[in-house]
């Protein structure tokens, strides 16, 4: 309930104030578990990608951002995870299972943080574990135009134009076995690459 009441109202303020263009909606599948891994420029991203799409999604949050009782309780009713630290845990894990085992999708910005030159950054490596581990699809994510209308220091957006596009889908294929370290980061940088380009 809180979820979608919290779409409608995103929904509501996201189309009166910004001209949307979306791309690549075809991509995203009408069912069955996936990464969603984008670049990172605005407080806006997040909650452009949870409007355009309608699919229920959950997302990673920093422990310091949701750091009191009734911010925990949202982000839970949300589908959020907290994460602790920059290393893996076992409730990171846990969280992440329960998302994948209930069919759902799951926003990560592999940057770790907001760049507003809007090109991606350096990826850390850890979407790409979790997508091996739970062997998820991935599906790169372009954000452009959310950095000028809330950027750095802002406290409300202005109005304007927002573009998101989605690529398709990059399946991976295990083999039935482990990868190395660089091979995982290798995968990684095949992600940067596609956002870069799309």
């Amino acid at each position: 309930m809180v979820y979608y009441l919290t779409i409608f109202v995103l929904k509501t303020f996201f189309f009166i104030l910004f001209d949307i263009k979306v791309k690549g909606k075809e991509n995203i599948p009408a069912e069955g578990p996936a990464i969603l891994a984008s670049n990172h420029i605005s407080l806006l991203d997040a909650p452009l990608i949870a409007v355009t799409i309608n699919r229920r999604l959950s997302a990673y949050a920093k422990e310091s951002v949701f750091n009191n009782k009734i911010k925990r309780w949202y982000l839970k009713c949300v589908g959020g995870i907290i994460v602790q630290t920059e290393k893996m845990n076992r409730e990171l894990i846990t969280g992440t299972k329960r998302i994948f085992e209930s069919g759902r999708l799951l926003i990560i910005f592999p940057e770790g943080r907001i760049y507003h030159n809007g090109d991606p950054s350096e990826f850390n490596n850890g979407f790409m574990r979790i997508a091996f581990q739970f062997n998820v699809p991935v599906i790169p994510v372009k954000i452009k135009g959310t950095e000028k209308l809330l950027g750095n220091g802002q406290r409300f957006p202005k109005p304007g134009k927002l573009e998101i596009v989605f690529g398709e889908p990059v399946k991976l294929d295990l083999n039935n076995r482990r990868l190395t370290k660089d091979e995982i980061q290798q995968a990684a940088e095949k992600i940067k690459h596609i956002i870069q380009k799309i």
